[in-house]
This record gives C-alpha cells, structure tokens and sequence, in this order.
C-alpha cells in the first residue's frame, strides 16, 4: 500500500487517557501519545476522548477531536465500564464513515454486542489488561465483565499486545485465534537514553516506577528498603508515578513512619516524561515488585537509562524480552533482591557490567521501532 493510499485511510482512534498532559507516567497515557504520534501523519485521524474533568486536547494534524463523559462515573473501574455502555456507542457513533477502528482498552468495545460484521471486520483492539491479569494482580473480576471480553476478543478482527505473555493468555483464557494477534512490544520515549555514570556506592538510589495500587505490590519496596538497611546499605527509595489506591499509600506512610525511614523514601507524584527520565538517570538502581505485568514500561524505562535492574521471576513477559540479559537480575523474594542488590552496589565492576549489557536490549524496545510496527499493522489491515 502507497503511502498516498494510506493517508486516504479514515480512522478512529477512541481513547480513555490523554496523552501530553504532563502527567503522563500512566501507560495508557503514553500509549495514547504513541498511537496519536505514529497515525497522525500518516492517515485521516479522528480521536475521541473519554473526558473526565473538562480536559481538552489539541493537535492540528489531527482531523478531529471530540470528547465523552461517564453518565454514570460512580464504582470501582469495573462497575463504571459495564454501567456506560452507551457512552461507547456515543464515542464511535456512525462507523460506516470509518475504515478502520481503534481502541485502547478492551472494554471500550463493550456494549456492541448487536453490531453487524460490517462493523467488527474495522476493529484493531489494544487488550491493556484483561481478567486474567487483574487477577493476578489480585483483583477480583465480575463474572459480567469476563464474559464481556470474551466476546469482544471472539469478534475483534486484530489484537496488538505488547508481550508473549499476554498472546499466551488471550489463546489459553479465551481461545483467540493465534493468527490474528500481533505482539509489539512498547516503546521507550527516547528521553530515556543510557548515560555512563558514577555510580553512589555510599548510597544507592533505588527507583521504582508504578502507581500506587494493589497490582504494584508498593508495599514490598519499603520491605526492601529495610531488609537493605539491616545489610548495612544506606539505600533510598525513590516511587514515581499517580495515587490510584488511597488506602494502599496510607499503609505504606504508616510503614515509614514505624521504621524511621522518612529520609530513605520519597514520592514523585504525576511527572512529566521529561522529569521522570531525569529522575531515573539520577538513580542508580531500578526495581519493580509488582504482582504482575503485561509488559512493564516502567522497569523498561529504567533500563534504557542503562540502571542495573532488580524485578521479580514472576513477570515472564519481562523475563521473554530481556531473555538472559545479564544487566537484568530476576528474583523469586525480596529476601533474595536484597541479598542481589547488596552484591551489585558493592562492586563497582559487576554494576557496571550490568549496566553496559542493557544497551542492546534497550534497542528492542525504542519509540521508533513500536512507531513502524504500529503504522504497518494498523494501516495495512
């Protein structure tokens, strides 16, 4: 296809994040930014928003814009997904005018269980996190909601996930075809770039990625932190990212408080990318306790800095792509993340080597190569 004939494409790209705002640390956030840059030059772009409190959206290569609301925005994420099935209707509207149809979460598809193969023969879906992940995060998940998705997975005609793992999980949960899933990986604002530092042997700094919520299992970077403490490293930690569990960041200043550790950790709460990046090469050690990911940019954000970078076994789409990597180090405890952090930041050689190693893998994950990839897929479908 002609580069002509692709830029005659009409396509829509319904989202439930903003991008550019600043405060973008979320991934769906980065996500929507990646997709509006990569589309936005190369076809008939209209994006419509989920708005949430009156944001607006700029950008004059893109054909139009538009916005809807929640009518009903009350409940937890899945409650208010499965209650505003009309505002999915409203935000796609006439699809015949389209020829091809993008979102980024699978419940934004949700409610067109009566719409013709006319409509779902336009469908490229972005999954974002589906039943199987939220529970492994350790989230219950309405039986309505599964089914939802469900059927959306059986009738969307292209799926782009962003790890192996989660292509595993949508042909071993819900028995999608395998060939109408494409694995892009996710790419790195190139903000992110390996610098050659001292590292502070005196006293690390840690920095974990992530909002604060039940599937980050925050929690367990405070317990690393005092485990190296009682190791006679004087390490801090440094959270980056958004508040999305009160209770969860309530528990986590009580544990603060009890251990003394109010000058060993600090919040950096929604960042641009450009300061976050900042953040990260100032560090000197990148972690990730999650329960569980679907890709991880985080830790991949912290790896293109060049960070030596400590994350659980668990995670085997981020154990796939990095596939031995020794600037990666993967760990079944935090017992044993301390005892491996500990080796690392007292060896200047071993950190280094670390380091160094993860250039190449930082390659596999850049904002170019996910660019290309997205436009030949979507486009050429």
């Amino acid at each position: 296809m002609s580069k002509e004939e692709r830029r005659e494409k009409k396509v829509l790209l319904y989202l439930g994040k903003f991008p550019g705002y600043g405060f973008d640390v979320d991934g769906g956030s980065i996500l929507a930014r990646q997709l509006i840059d990569s589309l936005k030059h190369n076809c008939n772009l209209t994006v419509v928003f989920i708005r949430k409190r009156g944001e607006t959206y700029t950008d004059p290569f893109v054909n139009e814009i538009r916005y809807e609301e929640y009518k009903n925005p009350f409940g937890n994420k899945f409650e208010r997904r499965l209650q505003n099935l009309d505002t999915n209707r409203a935000a796609i509207g006439n699809f015949m005018q389209y020829d091809i149809i993008i979102t980024a979460h699978v419940s934004k598809f949700f409610g067109f269980e009566d719409a013709p193969s006319d409509f779902w023969n336009k469908t490229i879906l972005f999954p974002m996190f589906c039943t199987s992940s939220y529970q492994r995060a350790g989230e219950n998940v309405p039986l309505e909601y599964t089914n939802k998705e469900r059927f959306v997975f059986e009738k969307v005609q292209k799926i782009i996930t962003p790890s192996e793992s989660e292509l595993n999980d949508l042909i071993a949960d819900y028995n999608v075809d395998f060939e109408k899933i494409s694995v892009v990986y996710r790419g790195i604002n190139p903000q992110f770039r390996h610098i050659y530092k001292k590292q502070n042997m005196e006293q690390p700094q840690i920095v974990c990625i992530g909002s604060i919520k039940k599937q980050k299992n925050n929690m367990a970077a405070l317990e690393l932190l005092n485990k190296l403490g009682k190791k006679g490293v004087n390490a801090s930690v440094i959270f980056v990212g958004t508040i999305q569990d009160q209770s969860i960041y309530e528990q986590m200043l009580g544990f603060i408080k009890k251990f003394h550790l109010s000058q060993k950790v600090h919040f950096f709460f929604e960042q641009s990318q450009e300061h976050v990046a900042k953040i990260v090469q100032k560090s000197d050690v990148n972690i990730s306790v999650s329960n569980w990911e679907t890709f991880g940019r985080g830790i991949f954000e912290g790896i293109s800095c060049g960070l030596p970078t400590f994350v659980f076994s668990r995670l085997t789409g981020v154990r796939k792509i990095c596939q031995g990597n020794p600037g990666v180090c993967f760990v079944d405890t935090i017992e044993e993340m301390a005892l491996e952090i500990e080796r690392v930041v007292r060896s200047p050689i071993i950190y280094h080597q670390m380091s160094d190693s993860l250039k190449g893998l930082a390659e596999k994950v850049s904002y170019k190569r996910e660019s290309t990839a997205l436009i030949n897929i979507i486009l050429n479908s």
